[in-house]
């Protein structure tokens, strides 16, 4: 009973330390990212607060299977233990991380957008060509912003343009995910695409949750998945190796789950994989439904090595 009711303590202590720590961190790591040459920081807005308290509990419930099974690696537990586990994971994905989308929407509906456009007075170079902006980039969809524009290629030229408002300005476009360029330039910002997107995952989340109850019951498959972990945390006798196969476990979960969405993934599914009819038939009630099988596979997979070390195992508790 102790050690079942620790597994409860330590699951809110995670998700409320890891609120506190992750939100600092991501919230001076967001305010770098929307920075803008020539405005100062704006500390404690509202809206950014608001933003990231939704991302980092997103991302932490999305781990807390997993620090769950990393209790039960360090400390055995016994059947109560087990059962505090599976109602705790339920909650998690079937109740939590729906309300959290709720509220997210409800919260985000009415707030302002917080970007920071271009300011005038600064040399933005984009391949070739420099933007020097002789008035700040204008928020308002009617009026243009007037930029010199300097093509430094060998048979370049200076021209002055009325650059039309818009997200879809090339200058957007190439410093995602930063707001200025100047910005990206000074991180050394890298184009590779990241391993693991948790923001692609709980946006993923918060569709299905409006789809209907079958896509979502196709999305809980990554919980159900992530959950079934429990039954490997005995897989070895070395408690070390245990926690590595279960870290190296989630991190590949994850990944696979956004690299599943790469474009050269992507075609691949496009031309061999969801145009067969099985496949065309799922799509009509779940997102992915290849996805789906693979967790559903790797949970039954868990499932049975859980059920074999128990069934093995001699006077060794749970």
């Amino acid at each position: 009973m102790k050690k079942a009711f620790g597994l409860v303590l330590t699951y809110f202590l995670f998700l409320i330390i890891g609120t506190a720590v992750g939100m600092f961190f991501y919230y001076v790591y967001l305010n770098i990212q929307s920075a803008v040459a020539g405005i100062p920081f704006e500390f404690f807005k509202k809206e950014d607060l608001l933003r990231v308290l939704f991302y980092v509990l997103g991302c932490l419930l999305l781990f807390v299977c997993p620090a769950m099974v990393y209790v039960r690696i360090s400390n055995k537990g016994g059947i109560l233990h087990f059962i505090f586990f599976i109602i705790l994971s339920a909650l998690t994905w079937v109740l939590f991380l729906p309300l959290l989308g709720h509220f997210e929407n409800k919260a985000l509906y009415k707030t302002k957008d917080s970007s920071r456009f271009l300011t005038q007075g600064y040399f933005r170079q984009n391949g070739d060509k420099i933007y020097y902006f002789t008035n700040d980039y204008n928020k308002n969809p009617y009026l243009d912003t007037t930029a010199i524009v300097i093509d430094t290629s060998p048979e370049g030229s200076v021209e002055i343009e009325k650059i039309k408002p818009s997200r879809d300005f090339i200058l957007f476009r190439d410093s995602a995910p930063y707001n200025d360029i100047l910005i990206k330039k000074a991180f050394d910002q890298s184009e590779s695409q990241p391993i693991i997107s948790f923001a692609m995952i709980l946006e993923r989340a918060r569709n299905s949750f409006t789809k209907g109850w079958t896509f979502f019951l196709a999305f809980l498959s990554l919980g159900l998945v992530l959950a079934t972990l429990y039954g490997t945390a005995d897989l070895f006798r070395w408690r070390l190796l245990n926690t590595g196969f279960l870290m190296i476990m989630t991190f590949g979960i994850l990944a696979a789950h956004t690299l599943y969405y790469y474009p050269a993934f992507t075609s691949f599914r496009r031309q061999f994989i969801n145009n067969k009819g099985f496949f065309i038939f799922l799509s009509k009630f779940m997102d992915e439904p290849l996805l789906v099988l693979a967790n559903v596979t790797l949970s039954l997979v868990f499932i049975i090595i859980g059920i074999v070390r128990f069934a093995t195992r001699n006077k060794r508790g749970l």
